[in-house]
């Protein structure tokens, strides 16, 4: 079947692209990605594309080998009319800092660099190019490293904004498509070699049980991949409802979940309530093994009251009574002694010591339609009167005298009184983040606003604020 067709129904049936939207393209100068490019850019029409986008990342690892991809992706994309970004990121520095392989650094910072730009100019999906076999040795990878359903199922063709339009297409029909189209695309040398992990099961393991069982072991894993996962999306919406079920209490600085009703769950869903809370906490469950859910799982059936347990990123969970509550533990001695940080307006403010950051955004009140305050209220994003507040305010935690009008409150208390109104446990009171102006609370971070300072009808000017948290190595 031809190539373009094969892509176009993918779109159509995974409901990748919508009409009028702009796709950035990983672009590493590579058969799969340069045929993916060329694939998109013949269907821009068809699909009803606004614009595409080419991102090139030079890892710096092979030297002139690596200039000369990117002058290739260069030459390609002025060929075809596409604007393209380039970049180099020291891979091998970040996989030293972080202690992580060098493929895990290079693919962080991949998709680092793909959302940044795609945030730039305003691109709403992100294209990469993984194919049919590229999905076959990710669960074989999976599986040498001991993974559940949600391993097995290998990739999705839609993953929040990122797309794979060639998953349906194999390897040989994608070198095919490059001949066919004179495209001559780069050839990583280290892609030759049987060096990492990914490359020996590649080279080596696929073609060995080809060759010994006399089959297409590709063929048979993207099927099972595909069964699994529908098997596993019914499980994880039964989990997600019954996750709801158990949470006592859910914000920004953690999950509580009733213990007797969790404990109720079997255990393929407790399980997944217990990566969930961490997900939700966390923000996603990097560096989260399976034996840390069993050790938690552990805690909720078998711990004693007041019983805790560390886990990476900073993660606690502690067990009282009848709940455990999953958090994240800012023990920084900066923290301790108490900071603040005066809010760049319009712009990012960084807080260094806590792994996070402000993005604040002014705009005139008949652009608010294009913001959509309704549906951009999130925990971690708010809105304010900007004339109301003027300037001159700060991120930090709480301090003595602090007072706070809730919105939708008749009257004024101290923050501390709104804590206790609100059962926020003491030793998370100096954690929670708050914007203030001098004494006078704005926001506490992930409850609610002031009512001084909200939004009304006689509004000119507002003033978004985001809460984000970072992983920790930059902002």
């Amino acid at each position: 079947m031809n190539i373009l067709k094969m892509v176009a129904d993918t779109v159509h049936r995974h409901d990748l692209i919508q009409n009028d939207e702009s796709i950035v393209v990983g672009v590493s100068g590579g058969p799969d990605s340069v045929c993916l490019l060329h694939v998109l850019f013949q269907l821009a029409d068809e699909l009803h594309i606004r614009s595409i986008y080419a991102v090139h990342i030079n890892h710096m690892i092979r030297g002139r080998e690596a200039d000369e991809d990117e002058e290739y992706v260069a030459e390609l994309c002025k060929s075809m009319g596409v604007p393209l970004y380039s970049v180099s990121v020291d891979v091998k520095r970040i996989s030293a800092r972080k202690g992580i392989s060098v493929e895990e650094a290079g693919r962080e910072a991949r998709y680092s660099e793909f959302k940044s730009f795609a945030e730039r100019v305003g691109a709403e999906k992100i294209a990469v190019a993984h194919n049919r076999n590229d999905q076959a040795e990710t669960v074989i990878l999976n599986i040498i490293r001991g993974t559940g359903l949600e391993g097995l199922k290998g990739m999705e063709y839609k993953r929040d904004n990122i797309i794979r339009p060639l998953m349906d297409i194999g390897r040989v029909q994608i070198e095919e498509y490059c001949t066919a189209n004179l495209l001559n695309p780069r050839t990583d040398s280290t892609n030759l070699k049987a060096i990492y992990t990914r490359n020996k099961i590649r080279k080596e393991l696929i073609p060995s049980i080809d060759e010994l069982f006399n089959t297409d072991i590709t063929s048979g894993i993207v099927k099972m991949a595909s069964l699994i996962k529908d098997d596993n999306n019914y499980i994880e919406q039964m989990a997600l409802s019954l996750y709801n079920q158990c949470v006592i209490k859910k914000d920004l600085h953690g999950v509580e979940l009733k213990i007797s009703k969790t404990m109720q769950q079997h255990t393929a869903v407790r399980r997944r309530i217990i990566r969930r809370a961490i997900a939700d906490v966390k923000g996603d469950l990097k560096g989260i093994e399976n034996v840390h859910v069993q050790q938690v799982d552990n805690l909720i059936n078998n711990g004693k009251t007041g019983s805790r347990l560390h886990l990476p990123h900073k993660l606690r969970i502690e067990r009282s009574y009848d709940s455990v509550r999953v958090f994240i533990n800012c023990d920084d001695s900066k923290i301790a002694e108490g900071f603040s940080y005066e809010l760049v307006l319009p712009g990012k403010t960084s807080v260094d010591a806590r792994h996070e950051y402000i993005d604040a955004f002014i705009f005139q009140r008949e652009d608010a339609k294009k913001v959509n305050l309704d549906t951009d209220r999130r925990p971690a994003v708010q809105f304010f009167d900007w004339d109301r507040i003027d300037g001159g305010i700060n991120i930090r935690n709480r301090r003595k005298g602090d007072v706070f009008k809730p919105l939708k409150s008749n009257g004024t208390k101290k923050l501390k009184e709104y804590f206790i109104d609100n059962k926020i446990p003491r030793e998370l009171r100096d954690e929670i983040p708050v914007i203030a102006k001098e004494r006078e609370i704005v926001w506490v971070i992930g409850y609610k606003i002031s009512d001084k300072f909200k939004v009304t009808e006689n509004t000119k000017r507002i003033l978004r604020l985001e809460y984000k948290k970072t992983d920790g190595e930059n902002t």
